[in-house]
């Protein structure tokens, strides 16, 4: 685990946190969906990304690594097949939405835990029937 010290509390900051903890909590592979290079390592990165959403950092910033929660990348890429279809988003949170929005208009099959629970809790879409491993994520953040 690595410790935030917010010097002020930024919701989106904040977001981006917690929508990169999801995959954890349920057991998806977070590099699945959240997947981060550095700028001269973009091109070898968009060929293992499916769909996804693709933080490039600069490798100049020695703040930053690819393990690092990157609140200030150069640019946040969203990806489906492998290209790039929407580049240079705000910030993360934004880009989960805008991905997971693509994922639903395009009808694309994404069974992670990762993205029902996007669908299903956060966003009220879909059944109301929740595996035991969603429930139980949903009851947490009821609290």
């Amino acid at each position: 685990m690595q410790s935030i010290n917010w010097p002020t509390p930024d919701v989106t900051d904040q977001r981006s946190v917690v929508l990169k903890g999801i995959p954890i909590v349920l057991g998806d592979d977070s590099k699945d969906f959240f997947k981060t290079c550095f700028d001269t390592t973009r091109d070898e990165a968009l060929s293992s990304v499916t769909v996804g959403v693709l933080t490039v950092l600069s490798e100049d910033s020695p703040q930053e690594g690819p393990s690092s929660i990157q609140l200030e990348p150069i640019s946040i890429d969203i990806v489906l097949e492998g290209g790039i279809v929407m580049e240079k988003i705000k910030n993360f949170p934004q880009a989960v939405c805008l991905l997971f929005g693509l994922i639903y208009a395009l009808h694309f099959k994404c069974r992670a835990n990762t993205l029902m629970f996007v669908q299903r809790v956060m966003l009220g879409l879909g059944t109301k029937t929740l595996s035991p491993k969603l429930l139980t994520l949903r009851n947490a953040r009821l609290d």
